[in-house]
């Protein structure tokens, strides 16, 4: 019997071991899955419990260096508990925590910045080319399919806009703070500091966006900016135009 017990231990230790030593690079498969492939994780080093890598989103920008430990005791509550922060040698965000569970996921906090390229390659808009970065909030945010509580704050600076066709816009700093709002993120959008401004209110839900806004060209707005504001839309008396947009984001 002694026998017995101590072999059961032995296959329990050995498990554990198995479990906290198991590699990194686990991890890249099960958010490659998790996201259809729309986001991988390079260049792994440490465990599953405590780790290292890249993250690769799409056609591989932006690279974003991150570091992650996992709370092993979350998972007896039948959650992971993730800790981010940016590796030693990194700079600035990613940082945060975030709770996974079965169909939800509870954002603590989360502070991250992303080029805004990136951000525009998942709008389906032939030749649209963004500059500049975006910073991210999230707090306190649960998403349970829909949105169901939180606050999300997106502040884009340097940025700069252009189509296929058109000269790129100024649009100076871009910035929204968003609430949860009938399964979605609702709040307002306003652009200051560049040659067009745009006040106007944008919803952020699963898969999609809407923006409705009033772009209007400041004193320093050249004739190519109008110009490019006619692009869009039937301009006002001064030059304004309104916009009332809906659309998927690309997978």
């Amino acid at each position: 019997m002694r026998g017995l017990a101590f072999a059961g231990v032995a296959i329990l230790a050995l498990l554990a071991a198995t479990i906290a030593f198991a590699p990194a690079s686990l991890v890249d498969s099960h958010v490659n899955a998790m996201t259809d492939g729309q986001v991988r994780l390079a260049a792994t080093e440490g465990t599953l419990w405590r780790g290292r890598g890249t993250v690769v989103m799409g056609d591989g920008v932006p690279r974003v260096p991150l570091a992650w430990q996992l709370d092993p005791w979350s998972l007896a509550r039948g959650e992971a508990l993730i800790t981010l922060d940016a590796p030693a040698d990194g700079v600035g965000p990613p940082r945060g925590r975030i709770t996974l569970a079965v169909g939800k996921a509870n954002v603590e906090r989360l502070e991250f910045t992303v080029p805004a390229a990136a951000v525009a390659a998942r709008f389906p808009v032939p030749g649209l080319q963004a500059g500049g970065v975006v910073e991210v909030n999230a707090e306190d945010l649960v998403v349970t399919g829909a949105v169901a509580r939180g606050k999300l704050r997106l502040q884009w600076r340097g940025a700069r806009l252009a189509a296929d066709g058109q000269s790129t816009m100024d649009l100076g700093t871009v910035a929204a703070t968003l609430s949860a709002r009938e399964g979605a993120l609702v709040g307002p959008l306003t652009a200051r500091g560049g040659s067009i401004r745009i006040d106007g209110e944008t919803t952020l839900a699963p898969g999609g966006v809407r923006l409705a806004a009033r772009l209007v060209p400041e004193p320093t707005a050249t004739a190519a900016d109008r110009a490019a504001l006619a692009q869009l839309g039937t301009p006002a008396a001064d030059g304004s135009i309104a916009i009332n947009v809906a659309g998927k984001l690309r997978r």
